[in-house]
């Protein structure tokens, strides 16, 4: 049976206080995790560690870390499920069944400590503490449980939070989704109706430009509702992160099957885990230059581009061998190129660039750079070596 907190040490329940109200202060969850890591190893004597945490997807991942090879944290950022994590506590020494570990383990003065995370009956993760202390101490070993409910608790909490703060958007986004249905695109659709009346009755008896100018308009109220379409789709849709290779994979996807354009992508990445608010900026700056292809280029060949390497640096590539166009007098234009103005906020947003070559007759280029490295998603203090 636990010993209730009154039978602990003041030297413990000063540490668990002093974890508890770093884990308290925290507005974030990566900033939860970062403070947390740097209380637990200054307030207790480890030498390094690392928390790591349950995916969706089945795969535990590194959320923060404090002194551990940068080159082990990019090796082992996700790893299969291991034992440790639904253990109460405790000291592995020796052989590891994690390659991760008995990388460690190769210095035999260390032992590894797993601490689980967890929330009532549900394990959320496991923290890892590499250190010189061969034996813990039975109040010791209750304090890093205490500590491993505390953290799980905090976490539950912020789950809960952006789980909320996501339907609000969700529900947001359904409002303005049936608003759009039923004005805009009611009033398109009754419009393209009375614009392909006018150009069936003008057949017969009216003048080649009329019937011209006619059937652009149609034309253009096809495309306006095709666009509207697609954005009240995109309202309604979950709001989650959909990964960025497969978000672009898609927008590339139906821009092939709506053009019948041969487009070429190629993927030289192995890192797209960004933020969902950074994913959704890069998949709507390659939409919008994909429409803008489809629309103006008359372009026979595309090619979209993902690179990035381990420094977190991104380069998103359009171009396009279609007609192009004169930037001076796009420039000049200013307030009628609006979906331009939106890509280069965007591009900002990301704290990256968006650079725009295009002549008339040597098609376009679109690029956009921008960093979201490493130890922006693992956090905390890691070691240079």
């Amino acid at each position: 049976m636990e010993r209730n907190n009154t039978d602990w040490s003041i030297e413990s329940l000063r540490t668990l206080y002093k974890i508890s109200n770093s884990i308290n202060a925290a507005r974030t969850r990566q900033e939860l995790l970062s403070d947390f890591i740097d209380a637990f190893t200054r307030d207790i004597a480890v030498e390094s560690g690392l928390v790591r945490l349950l995916t969706d997807d089945g795969w535990m991942e590194i959320a923060s870390s404090f002194n551990i090879n940068k080159k082990l944290l990019k090796k082992y950022d996700r790893t299969p499920i291991d034992g440790t994590m639904f253990s109460r506590s405790y000291e592995i020494i020796g052989k590891s069944s994690e390659p991760f570990l008995q990388e460690f383990l190769k210095d035999e003065s260390y032992s590894i400590y797993a601490i689980p995370v967890r929330y009532h009956i549900r394990t959320l993760g496991v923290i890892n503490m590499f250190t010189k202390m061969k034996k813990l101490s039975p109040e010791t070993h209750r304090l890093w449980i205490a500590v491993g409910e505390h953290l799980g608790q905090a976490l539950d909490r912020f789950g809960e939070e952006t789980e909320q703060r996501q339907q609000l958007i969700q529900n947001e986004r359904n409002i303005i989704a049936n608003e759009l249905h039923d004005s805009l695109a009611q009033t398109l659709a009754s419009l393209r109706f009375q614009v392909r009346v006018l150009d069936q009755a003008l057949q017969p008896t009216g003048e080649f430009s009329t019937i011209n100018s006619i059937e652009q308009v149609e034309h253009g109220l096809d495309e306006a509702y095709t666009d509207l379409r697609e954005l009240i789709a995109h309202c309604r849709m979950p709001v989650e992160k959909q990964g960025l290779v497969p978000s672009i994979k898609r927008v590339v996807e139906k821009f092939r099957e709506e053009t019948n354009i041969h487009i070429l992508l190629q993927i030289e990445c192995q890192l797209s885990d960004i933020p969902a608010n950074m994913e959704m900026n890069v998949y709507r700056i390659v939409q919008e230059s994909l429409t803008n292809i489809r629309k103006h280029a008359d372009a026979h060949i595309v090619r979209v581009l993902l690179q990035c390497d381990d420094a977190g640096n991104y380069l998103i590539l359009i171009e396009n061998d279609g007609k192009g166009f004169d930037k001076a007098a796009i420039q000049s234009e200013a307030g009628k190129h609006l979906g331009l103005t939106i890509m280069k906020e965007r591009a900002k947003y990301l704290g990256g660039s968006l650079k725009i070559d295009s002549e008339p007759d040597e098609g376009t280029r679109v690029e956009l750079r921008f960093n979201y490295s490493p130890e922006q998603k693992i956090g905390g203090n890691i070691a240079q070596n």
